[in-house]
């Protein structure tokens, strides 16, 4: 579906019609956001980053400035740019699986496109990540997030039908997951494991997200638990690709 990438593996495209420093705020951003620059960490030197991709202190400069102003850099005079210290906040898990509120609070209007909903045999790896039977039927839900009719984020989520009974009868088009979960199955979302990874897209997803081929999208994948009677249960697990240069991603909305 996509392709690792450290942000120094792949060349700024000089024929897209993105401009180089908007290709190379967004290369550092997702590296950012996935952690291959941790807080605190130090930016490598404007010097480097020319050498590296082949572009202008000009083109560079304006790049560090967008994601200072951002709030993601901090320059400190006479050291360089390092990424912002944040405090960690406790997740509200009720938001933060919501991608629609999340473009709603970029003051854009959000909708979806479902690509696919029903019951498959899990993989291997499916199964290992929900504690089922390589087999077990899983309700796989795939879609597109767009915000003011530009696609923002793809999500492909695989829910644990075997705690989750009736769940393909359930339409999600206009449904709230998190409230499903809560009001038809008594479950309440409590724990999250997050990964972050920058990537780049291939050509299924450059089509379904209106992007060059090779385009760097921050990869966000999820396994989500609740409680029932005191039973901790495996309820979905996610991958969300996030087209960082449209949408704003944030682990605290």
């Amino acid at each position: 579906m996509t392709e690792e990438m450290h942000v120094q593996d792949k060349p700024l495209e000089k024929k897209s019609q993105s401009p180089l420093y908007q290709q190379l705020m967004t290369r550092l951003k997702n590296d950012i956001l996935a952690g291959v620059y941790p807080s605190g960490a130090r930016i490598p030197s404007e010097q480097l980053l020319c050498e590296t991709y082949g572009v202008s202190r000009v083109t560079v400069r304006k790049a560090m400035l967008d994601l200072v102003q951002e709030g993601l850099l901090v320059r400190r005079q006479g050291k360089g740019t390092f990424v912002k210290e944040r405090t960690p906040q406790k997740q509200n898990f009720s938001v933060i699986t919501s991608c629609s509120t999340l473009i709603r609070s970029q003051d854009m209007t959000p909708s979806k496109k479902i690509l696919f909903e029903g019951l498959v045999p899990c993989s291997a790896e499916i199964a290992q990540r929900l504690g089922l039977a390589e087999g077990d039927p899983v309700l796989e839900y795939t879609r597109v997030y767009f915000a003011n009719g530009t696609p923002v984020i793809y999500g492909r989520s695989y829910f644990n039908a075997s705690v989750l009974p009736g769940i393909e009868r359930f339409n999600l088009q206009n449904q709230s997951i998190i409230a499903l979960l809560k009001e038809k199955y008594d479950l309440e979302i409590h724990c999250s494991n997050r990964e972050l990874r920058a990537v780049v897209s291939d050509d299924t997803t450059s089509s379904l997200l209106s992007t060059p081929n090779h385009f760097p999208l921050l990869q966000v994948t999820d396994l989500k638990t609740g409680t029932r009677q005191n039973q901790e249960i495996p309820i979905e697990y996610y991958t969300f690709l996030y087209v960082t240069e449209r949408i704003r991603y944030s682990p605290e909305i």
